[in-house]
């Protein structure tokens, strides 16, 4: 094989290498699958129906991620990662306001937020905890 030939086969295959190995060191890699989602009220104490979320990377930023059907609404909320833990930056979504922060600890997230209606509509304001168990 002439060198010309190697070099364009190397040109085409360093790139692949260097994206592999940087989604290796992607800390969302372990928050992204499927939860079932137990959680409770911190106001009125009572226990919501266990639902599921799925998580997965917002492709559009190096640190986020996306968690559909959050709070059992069909909605998809951003969250961004930092080593072990979840940050929900204040978001709104329809007359809702979600936000809040949770610690992954092996395949379990636990997870406290917040849920309120935006001013101007029906006053809801909700305090929750969560544990979401990835699934196998």
């Amino acid at each position: 094989m002439n060198n010309a030939k190697l070099i364009i086969i190397l040109a085409f295959i360093a790139p692949l290498a260097v994206s592999c190995s940087r989604d290796d060191d992607d800390e969302r890699n372990k928050f992204t699958g499927r939860y079932e989602v137990r959680e409770q009220s911190l106001e009125t104490f009572a226990v919501r129906e266990d639902y599921q979320v799925r998580i997965r990377k917002d492709m559009d930023t190096e640190d986020g991620l996306i968690i559909s059907n959050f709070y059992n609404f069909d909605v998809d909320v951003s969250a961004s990662v930092e080593g072990n833990e979840l940050y929900i930056f204040p978001q709104q979504h329809n007359i809702f306001e979600f936000e809040g922060q949770g610690v992954l600890s092996g395949s379990i997230i636990s997870l406290e937020y917040t849920v309120r209606s935006l001013p101007g509509e029906s006053y809801f304001f909700d305090r929750l905890e969560a544990e979401m168990t990835l699934k196998e």
